[in-house]
């Protein structure tokens, strides 16, 4: 195979692993920002969240999320809150195992 062959076919393995990636959203949401951290480690600070309104938050986004050894930051909406259209930003801190170690509203 050429040079230019083997160039195009790695380009192409490459957009269709980036077009596999999966985002992850209560209510079907997703986001465009970085997502490094676990399945795990997002949902459990999802499920965290959305516990604080007791279970009745409409829609819950991860806006983004950083992987780390000690602990992983996931970035939330919580859009919905409060009984109306309200949106909340949360930071949990979570481990890879989805362990949550802190949980806070930032915005």
């Amino acid at each position: 195979m050429n040079t230019l062959a083997k160039i195009t076919a790695t380009a192409l393995a490459s957009l269709a692993f980036s077009a596999c990636v999966e985002e992850q959203s209560i209510a079907g949401s997703s986001s465009a920002m970085p997502r490094d951290a676990s399945g795990a480690a997002e949902t459990a600070c999802m499920t965290s969240v959305n516990s604080n309104y007791g279970g009745n938050v409409r829609e819950i986004r991860v806006v983004s999320s950083e992987f780390s050894q000690a602990n992983s930051v996931v970035m939330l909406d919580a859009v919905g809150v409060r009984g109306g259209s309200q949106t909340e930003r949360w930071r949990c801190l979570t481990s890879d195992a989805g362990e949550i170690a802190e949980l806070t509203v930032v915005q």
